[in-house]
């Protein structure tokens, strides 16, 4: 039988991404570490990880393990601290990351309430619009645009988020008409260049065809708040979501373009692990976030 301890610190190694990384965290010296893993590896019969002297990466057995060993210890956890202790409430801490324009605007007011009404659990809310990496960056939840490509995930859709083609009336004002999708060569247009976005390849769809056309510009970026505010500016021609730009549509500050093309949705997923027993902190925050969605929706 494989020690708890070898098997807390496979885990261990694997949040820390490095093992000199985890040897501060759990106060042993590297060589202990390798030679506990070499261990628990000769025992179990498989290699957990690919170590080289400057990177480290799971295996596929060792996803496996890691994603089970997660929900052990978690249980583990849990039974040694709230033996007395009715009912399921969320204890230690749950980390979530979020895209920033969703995150600012919505995500970090419900984190918000979900922490008042549990006192014992600590939240960690983390901005940013690229892929994250469930396993390395240590998150429970994520709330992301698309489905992750990792197949061991679930990923609950919370928001359709329509997308549309749209620039400022300033911007328009005496440049050349856009009639189809290929005019947009011709002009300046704005580009999100991060996870989930379509950067300078954007698919228009028309009646009969989907179109790719390929855009240019002189101004890219990696966040989507800012390039809200070049297209507001009038720098550009840019992709946005409604839930983004509703107000500016509705008030004429933004237009939309091509009519009779769409650009594909972006909508919006809550990700966590794909596990029989989740973890009460991860359940309960699921839970929440679904139960508002439904509030918000009625």
């Amino acid at each position: 039988m494989n020690s708890i301890t070898d098997l807390s610190i496979f885990v261990g190694v694997v949040k820390a991404g490095t093992i000199s990384g985890a040897g501060r965290r759990l106060g042993l010296s590297p060589a202990s570490i390798s030679k506990r893993l070499a261990r628990l590896e000769e025992e179990i019969g498989v290699r957990l990880l690919n170590r080289s002297s400057r990177a480290m990466s799971l295996t596929e057995e060792g996803k496996i393990l890691y994603h089970k060993l997660l929900v052990i210890l978690d249980d583990l956890e849990e039974a040694t601290s709230s033996v007395s202790r009715a009912g399921d409430n969320a204890k230690g801490t749950l980390k979530v990351a979020s895209t920033v324009g969703l995150g600012k605007s919505r995500i970090a007011s419900l984190i918000a309430e979900f922490s008042r009404n549990n006192p014992e659990l600590v939240v960690q809310l983390y901005l940013g619009d690229k892929q994250i990496d469930f396993i390395r960056e240590g998150f429970d939840v994520a709330i992301a645009i698309g489905q992750p490509s990792d197949s061991t995930m679930i990923a609950k859709r919370l928001l359709k988020n329509r997308c549309f083609v749209c620039a400022s009336p300033e911007y328009l004002e005496g440049r050349a008409p856009i009639r189809k999708p290929s005019d947009l060569k011709k002009h300046e247009c704005l580009i999100l260049d991060s996870y989930g976005s379509f950067r300078d390849l954007w698919p228009l769809c028309g009646p009969n065809h989907r179109e790719m056309v390929r855009v240019t510009g002189s101004l890219i970026t990696d966040n989507s708040e800012t390039l809200r505010n070049w297209v507001l500016s009038g720098y550009g021609i840019a992709i946005k979501s409604e839930w983004d730009v509703k107000n500016e549509l509705r008030t004429g500050k933004l237009v939309t373009l091509l009519e009779g093309y769409t650009v594909p949705n972006m909508d919006f997923y809550i990700i966590y692990g794909s596990r029989k027993n989740l973890p009460a902190k991860t359940r309960n925050f699921v839970e929440f976030i679904e139960e508002r969605k439904r509030i918000h929706q009625a």
